[in-house]
């Protein structure tokens, strides 16, 4: 029998093509109960690591500020994207794994109506976020906080009562552990109100292959540091929504072989 194609295959669309929101709510669930094991990002510190997913160089200016090329680059495309889903009322909107604050201070200019808490796990990152906020000069960041979604302590994210309207993670899922992304899901499942948003930017595997020659190069490159790490498929990815109770809707086609997924 014909292959049934999956929500989200049905509904890929190219950068820059609108999206509808769907409504939405989901049955209550217990989150997933993760082992403590963390991921490791110290080598995307690497000042000489710009191509390792989030690379981090130090700012020019010196400081605290940490630059991360790709979040340079990818900030326009990502913002042109959320103002498609965006609540139009204010809302609450949650960054794990935000890194070094240039998406964070960059969405809350873009979205003043909405408050930002960004996350990190390491000090460096919650350091250079609150750098870049400050310059940026924007008021509707909370302090960035020490947030590991493999090992949740959930009083940081929850902290002034009220659920999130949307979730968000950029350049995640290649670089940790699948564990990760799992408590990604089942910290989206606490703590979204219902009909909320996950959004998660990043280069994936497709229908089992590589878009480009580069991503199959760069995920052996990352296996080869650390055996854990990699590229996932697009489906791996929509199992592990399902697995809390979500549906992928959108899948949006972004520069440099990178998707959103929605």
């Amino acid at each position: 029998t014909p292959h049934t194609p999956h929500t989200w295959q049905k509904n890929r669309l190219p950068c820059g093509t609108p999206l509808t929101r769907l409504p939405r709510s989901f049955p209550p669930c217990n989150p997933l109960s993760l082992a403590p094991t963390r991921r490791m990002m110290a080598s995307a510190l690497d000042a000489t690591a710009d191509t390792f997913g989030k690379g981090y160089a130090p700012g020019q200016e010196g400081g605290d500020k940490l630059f991360s090329g790709p979040a340079s680059r990818n900030c326009e495309p990502i913002i042109d994207v959320l103002k498609t889903i965006m609540p139009s009322e204010s809302g609450k909107v949650l960054a794990i794994a935000e890194g070094s604050g240039q998406h964070v201070s960059a969405f809350a200019k873009a979205f003043p109506h909405m408050t930002f808490q960004p996350t990190e796990i390491e000090p460096a990152a919650l350091k250079s976020q609150q750098a870049y906020v400050d310059e940026v000069g924007v008021n509707n960041v909370l302090a960035p906080t020490t947030f590991d979604c493999m090992a949740p302590v959930w009083d940081v994210v929850e902290a002034g009562g009220g659920k999130y309207s949307l979730v968000y993670t950029v350049n995640l899922t290649h670089i940790s552990p699948f564990e990760a992304t799992l408590g990604l899901f089942a910290a989206a499942k606490r703590l979204l109100q219902a009909g909320g948003l996950v959004v998660i930017y990043g280069p994936f595997k497709v229908n089992g292959g590589f878009t480009s020659e580069g991503n199959e190069q760069f995920d052996q490159t990352l296996r080869s540091r650390n055996e854990k790490f990699g590229y996932r498929d697009i489906t791996e990815i929509e199992k592990a929504a399902q697995g809390v109770g979500m549906t992928m809707e959108k899948v949006v086609d972004m520069p440099a072989n990178n998707h959103m997924l929605i």
